[in-house]
């Protein structure tokens, strides 16, 4: 397990051994933050030490020997002793047994509190040694074969397993509540829980919905924006599961009547994942979503996020200017957060002072004062903002402009002398002037500050393995506005699903974007009030390229199809 926490163990180590200064270790420490790379990875790539030199070290610290893993015969027993989803959780397979003990392989340096968690998940005592990175991988895939039998693997068990804690779980449905905890806290309970996180993880989900309903409890993942569900524990584990992501999440477990909002920081596979979680009363137990912050799979760099090269070098120019706002457009889910946070990373240097006001604060960016919304204690987006003014910043971002303070604040901002990102809910890039228009913002005081908007939307990429070429006919171009002309030379793609898209022909997303420059006839229609689609038809007269345009790039480039670009357009 890398550590990423403020102060990482196996930096301490390194840096108690010589082998790097606290200046070094400060850079590692950032560039795995930033790049959600693991520090274990980053002090190997660097060349700051070898790797077996690394494991000797770590050896050393925890009192163990370092082994040859491939060369070790590990009885089937012993195989049988860890659960796949302990294994796979914590990146570890048994080598050795005793009657109550157990001696585990890992390649990372293991901090006491992982050590207590797999203690308890496993009860037994744990002695661990050392070994290569990808012989601890190899042995885990060759043990515990392929990952979708796990979660089948484990609810099989977990029936059985759950007659252990029966007392508790029939204490769980009198509204008991250390009868709660109990089951809550119980072994098979925290085994479960931990391999639903480390599924959802792996299969880069962004959202995990924990659903009770009458006869059953669903579990779903939402994986590229569409949502899937897994084999369903059983009904009466609903309060456990839940309580014990509550446990996690520091939330109050009794509270069962209002909504609550937590986190959790945990460690998947040695990468350090956030979660924030949602919970909320309905008729049949509380629904609680997760929505899983990944940063090794998000790149918060405007370079990576995929632009077409003329809207890449016109969002680079206007977050550089000294004032005026900038506006990110689209639906929920559609990446608006992830294209600002890559905006406020461009300026985010030693003589930039910025602000964020964000509801809530997705990721912690380094340099960047971030500053929680909170309604209920009066934290609103107006009056953090004009708290802002106060501290003499050069840039702010809003979350979300929702009303006409929040909108009158960000041009008073603008006006003296600030640049302004936020987000608007609306369909397309001219939207966003008629909804300000619509929340009384005066006409001349928006065509003065805006400077540009974003609108975007995400679009489902077509799977490497299983894509598969086609001719279009003539109904699909019509839908998407291109002729034969356009067509020719290239192909069409769908995905014809396999396992490495779960059967669905899509993995991954990417972004299409429509950049709306501001420009002097656009101000113009805007003092005048004109309608969207004179703005519109304004902007594209002007070279801005639509949402629909750039998505009909993506399908001819063969990223997506057209099914996703008529869907999100």
């Amino acid at each position: 397990m890398a550590e990423q926490t403020e102060s990482s163990p196996l930096l301490h180590l390194l840096i108690d051994q010589g082998l790097i200064t606290p200046e070094q270790s400060a850079e590692i420490e950032q560039e795995s933050k930033d790049g959600g790379k693991s520090i274990r990875d980053l002090v190997v790539s660097k060349g700051i030490i070898k790797e077996e030199q690394l494991l000797e070290s770590i050896a050393g610290y925890l009192g163990t020997h370092v082994i040859n893993l491939p060369a070790a015969d590990i009885p089937p027993e012993v195989v049988r002793s860890l659960p796949a989803s302990v294994a796979r959780m914590y990146n570890t397979v048994p080598v050795e047994m005793g009657p109550n003990t157990i001696q585990l392989a890992v390649f990372d340096l293991i901090s006491p509190e992982i050590m207590d968690e797999i203690m308890f998940v496993l009860t037994r005592d744990v002695s661990f040694v050392l070994a290569r990175e990808e012989d601890v991988k190899a042995r885990i895939n060759q043990f515990y074969g392929d990952e979708s039998d796990t979660v089948n693997e484990m609810l099989s068990n977990l029936e059985s397993e759950m007659d252990g804690v029966g007392d508790a779980l029939a204490l769980a449905d009198k509204n008991d509540e250390k009868g709660i905890e109990e089951a809550a806290g119980s072994t098979p309970v925290i085994r479960f829980v931990n391999l639903v996180l480390y599924q959802a993880v792996n299969d880069r989900a962004s959202d995990i919905h924990f659903e009770p309903f009458e006869k059953e409890f669903k579990i779903r993942y939402r994986v590229d924006g569409a949502l899937y569900e897994m084999a369903p524990p059983p009904k009466r584990l609903a309060m456990p599961i839940i309580s014990r992501i509550k446990v996690m999440s520091a939330l109050n477990i009794a509270e069962r009547r209002l909504p609550q909002d937590g986190r959790i920081q945990i460690h998947v596979g040695g990468r350090q994942i956030d979660l924030r979680v949602s919970t909320l009363p309905t008729q049949f137990g509380e629904s609680v979503v997760l929505r899983i912050l990944d940063r090794s799979v998000v790149s918060l760099d405007l370079e990576n996020l995929g632009m077409p090269e003329d809207v890449y070098q016109l969002i680079t120019r206007d977050v550089e200017k000294p004032n005026g706002i900038i506006i990110v457009t689209g639906p929920t889910g559609s990446g608006k957060t992830t294209t600002l946070y890559s905006a406020l990373r461009r300026i985010n240097t030693v003589e930039m002072k910025i602000l964020t006001a964000e509801e809530p604060v997705e990721y912690d960016i380094e340099g960047i004062v971030q500053v929680p919304i909170h309604e209920a204690v009066g934290n609103t987006f107006a009056n953090i903002l004009r708290a802002f003014l106060r501290q003499d910043p050069d840039a702010m971002m809003i979350g979300e402009i929702r009303d006409l303070e929040t909108a009158q604040i960000a041009i008073q901002s603008s006006l003296t002398g600030h640049l302004v990102f936020s987000t608007l809910h609306t369909n397309d890039a001219a939207g966003a002037v008629t909804r300000l228009i619509d929340m009384d913002v005066e006409p001349f005081l928006i065509s003065s500050t805006l400077e540009a908007v974003l609108g975007q939307r995400l679009v489902r990429v077509v799977c490497e393995q299983c894509k598969t070429p086609y001719k279009p006919d003539e109904m699909v171009m019509k839908t998407l506005g291109v002729t034969e002309k356009d067509v020719e030379g290239r192909s069409f793609y769908y995905g014809t699903g396999c396992a490495r898209c779960n059967e669905t022909g899509y993995k991954g997303r990417r972004g299409i974007y429509e950049y709306l420059c501001v420009s002097e006839p656009i101000r113009q229609l805007i003092n005048e009030r004109k309608p969207t689609l004179i703005i519109r038809d304004k902007a594209v007269e002007m070279g801005m390229r639509t949402l629909r345009e750039d998505g009909v790039r993506n399908v001819l480039d063969g990223y997506t199809t057209v099914e996703e670009v008529v869907k999100y357009t």
